[in-house]
């Protein structure tokens, strides 16, 4: 019996991970498609104009999402709560977090953008927070292993779309068509999140104090260290909006558009050897570390052939695909693609510090690396423009995912095994 059940859920499991693969490969397909032809007939300023409002709401935005996805998860899984008063109190907590953000960004454009369009543009794409709320849906998706059906409805949704983004490229509309189709399908998102979950289910959800108490208590590490992963991933891009204008904010978002497409790889390989990491660190910390640098080597390949693709081909991809308008977001490319090699060893680095009962450093190494991407922008920014963005970037993830596990006794390996992964072969 216990075989058979076995059997059932390792079935299960391929199947969660054949629909999440799939969400992954339509979103980057036709999403890359749509964005490169919405980028090309808005143009650097137009483009740039909106991605900084996106960058600024994504830097707000870990305080909607609160860092409650992996907890209430593993509260599903465990039966002890009350599954409708569990989902009623995450939803409840990301529509006041939707409310904190969207108070912030208010704030921000009304007092130091002064400029009623930008604010427009800027609170109808932090409502997209509130829909988003919702989501506590897909996480009860997840605990059962049944991603498919939000994958079904989410992406219904993006390819339709993705076709009005098509036609509205074709019939020359307005910026702020785009930003309304954009919120639309958040807005459709939501409701079909709902019809497919059942109405009737919705209603039966319920605010408790003290659930709210208890998932507060697990999640303020997540929700700090959400804040610092948003303000390493976006800061850049609202940096260069203030310093350097709108433009060059549309150039940047290019160039860092293919950096971070392959970010997503380095996730599934970890996840794929996290159970036998696992498994080897409790009986032969030898075998561990032989693992680990097999992932290591395997990351580095992969990020190192990415790296030197785009260090010959960028000039070609981006005129080819974007256009003259875009020729400037280059440099900023073959610079910034280097990024990933460090990106890639982190993740798995991250994974290590988690097994090893070292969470601390990587808080530390992520506020250190933060700080440090802080002052080389506006050190390097106003010098180098965008190229000064991608240098900063470049040298802050250097030393947060390699340097510095050099400077303590217990992180020296990983910088070992990192080392040791260059030579691949």
């Amino acid at each position: 019996m216990k075989e058979k059940i076995a059997a059932y859920l390792k079935l299960d499991t391929s199947k969660n991970a054949f629909w999440l693969f799939l969400d992954k490969i339509i979103r980057l397909g036709i999403g890359m498609i749509v964005g490169i032809l919405v980028a090309r007939y808005l143009g650097p300023e137009l483009f740039g104009r909106w991605n900084y409002v996106i960058a600024c709401i994504a830097l707000v935005s870990a305080f909607a999402t609160l860092g409650l996805d992996q907890i209430i998860v593993k509260y599903l899984l465990d039966k002890k709560l009350d599954e409708f008063t569990l989902l009623g109190t995450a939803f409840y907590l990301r529509l006041f977090g939707s409310f904190i953000s969207t108070l912030i960004i208010a704030f921000y454009f009304y007092f130091f953008k002064n400029e009623n369009k930008l604010l427009f543009i800027a609170l109808l794409t932090v409502s997209n927070l509130w829909f988003q709320s919702t989501d506590v849906i897909d996480l009860k998706n997840q605990s059962i292993l049944r991603s498919k059906k939000t994958v079904i409805v989410k992406n219904i949704v993006f390819i339709l779309t993705s076709i009005i983004r098509v036609l509205l490229v074709y019939y020359k509309a307005s910026l702020m068509i785009f930003v309304i189709v954009a919120s639309l399908e958040y807005v459709l998102a939501a409701l079909g999140m709902v019809l497919y979950y059942g109405a009737s289910k919705v209603f039966n959800w319920k605010f408790d104090l003290s659930y709210c108490k208890i998932l507060l208590l697990e999640a303020w590490p997540l929700i700090l260290s959400g804040i610092i992963i948003m303000m390493y991933m976006r800061l850049d891009q609202v940096m260069i909006g203030n310093i350097l204008g709108e433009e060059s904010t549309g150039l940047y978002s290019v160039s860092t558009r293919f950096t971070e497409l392959w970010y997503f790889i380095p996730s599934v390989f970890v996840t794929s050897f996290f159970p036998r990491l696992v498994e080897k660190f409790k009986m032969d910390k030898n075998e561990y570390l032989k693992l680990s640098l097999k992932l290591f080597k395997l990351l580095f390949f992969i990020s190192l052939s990415i790296s030197l693709f785009f260090l010959f081909s960028a000039e070609i991809i981006i005129e080819t695909l974007y256009g003259k308008g875009y020729v400037m977001a280059i440099p900023s490319l073959q610079i910034s693609i280097w990024t990933g090699i460090f990106v890639f060893w982190g993740v798995a680095a991250g994974n290590m510090l988690v097994i090893e009962n070292l969470n601390k450093h990587n808080l530390i190494k992520s506020v250190q690396g933060l700080v440090l991407n802080i002052i080389l922008n506006f050190i390097l920014i106003p010098r180098y423009g965008i190229n000064g963005a991608a240098i900063a970037t470049l040298i802050s993830q250097f030393y947060a995912s390699y340097l510095y596990y050099i400077l303590f006794k217990k992180t020296r390996h990983i910088f070992l095994l990192q080392t040791k992964s260059i030579l691949f072969v």
